[in-house]
């Protein structure tokens, strides 16, 4: 007893689809069918579509750095690395400030 299926041909499949078109009795599966190829369709169409033109804008991306010298001490290291977390604090912080105002608008409709 095999565990696997014999292999299917192509003329096996087109053999059956014909012998399923001319039952004829089975109408609403021809529309489930149907329904299915074309989300099916929709879904491959759309990473298509997505693929091709992305979320990135059109144009050059610029991306730009930071250039330090070689022969900074580290010190001034740590001193520019506490400045870009206060930033990154302060950005952080207005974001949760954004948040929750959205929460506390949402739980005052009853959310």
């Amino acid at each position: 007893m095999a565990i696997l299926p014999r292999p299917a041909t192509p003329s096996a499949f087109l053999a059956d689809l014909r012998a399923f078109i001319k039952s004829g009795d089975h109408r609403h599966k021809f529309f489930g069918a149907a329904f299915a190829i074309g989300i099916t369709a929709f879904w491959i169409f759309g990473f298509v579509i997505e693929s091709r033109w992305g979320i990135l804008p059109e144009g050059e991306q610029v991306t730009y750095a930071m250039d330090f010298p070689a022969n900074r001490t580290d010190d001034q290291i740590i001193a520019q690395n506490k400045a870009d977390q206060k930033v990154k604090d302060a950005a952080l912080a207005e974001r949760r400030r954004q948040f929750q105002k959205v929460d506390d608008a949402m739980t005052k409709m009853g959310f």
